[in-house]
């Protein structure tokens, strides 16, 4: 009985997640891929644990990390005032919307050839795909939520004379929060792998490079240790986002 109080305390996600590592290893050991050269499991930990001793593998976590983070900024920047006005009118809506979806459906990684040319395979190279890739959905995501206000409280307001800006600040933006959230939610996990990408097919420096550089070289327990590592960092990303997103769109909070 002591033993089951003790397992129901361990969170889900260990249990889960050493589920994964067991299969992973039995078929890396007995199933058909024993005879490839996919590593273990435990190659794969203990390759991971040497190089987060390394002094380069933690410049290259920050590199990544900040491609993803400042492409990720500039492009919350841009997007959600742009969004923001563009909700605004139902003109700007209508007339730039499909502009704004044409452009959110183009995989970034068709226009690398064009940024190597202009940036080389550079920091500002990945920075510069991040924001193309984000850039417009978030702006659409929330000219959406600013046009999916109350219209009984738009009129209400306008009946108090309250001006544009209050209204913005006091209804569109408290409407917008949900849709706003939902988009950086999606643009964080998409800035994280776009400058993955950037250094695996453009040669940005950051985890992708690493990535491209251990595959290259046959060192496939370090390759499995990066997307070891990338996993990390995706979860790390997507529940600092959540926590954020639960204090400041508080309202929303289940």
């Amino acid at each position: 009985m002591h033993s089951v109080d003790v397992l129901r305390r361990v969170p889900p996600w260990i249990i889960s997640t050493l589920v994964a590592l067991l299969v992973w290893q039995l078929v890396a050991t007995v199933g058909p891929a024993a005879e490839s050269s996919i590593p273990t499991a435990s190659e794969a930990v203990l390759a991971l644990v040497r190089m987060l001793g390394e002094g380069a593998t933690w410049l290259a976590v920050w590199e990544t990390i900040q491609m993803a983070g400042l492409g990720f900024i500039i492009a919350v920047l841009i997007a959600i005032p742009v969004g923001v006005l563009i909700g605004l009118s139902s003109f700007a809506f209508r007339s730039t919307k499909f502009t704004f979806d044409f452009f959110k459906v183009i995989p970034p990684i068709v226009i690398i050839p064009i940024t190597i040319l202009v940036f080389g395979p550079s920091l500002q190279m990945g920075i510069f795909l991040v924001v193309f890739a984000i850039v417009f959905a978030l702006a659409i995501q929330t000219a959406y939520g600013v046009r999916d206000v109350d219209p009984v409280l738009l009129e209400t307001m306008r009946c108090y004379r309250q001006g544009v800006l209050r209204q913005i600040w006091y209804a569109r933006l408290p409407s917008a929060g949900p849709f706003i959230a939902v988009g950086i939610r999606i643009a964080a996990a998409a800035a994280l792998i776009v400058a993955v990408v950037a250094g695996l097919i453009g040669g940005a420096p950051g985890l992708g490079r690493e990535l491209l550089l251990t595959q290259a070289g046959g060192q496939s327990d370090q390759t499995f240790a990066i997307v070891l590592l990338l996993g990390i960092l995706g979860v790390l990303v997507s529940r600092g986002i959540g926590w954020a997103q639960r204090r400041v769109i508080f309202w929303t909070a289940s």
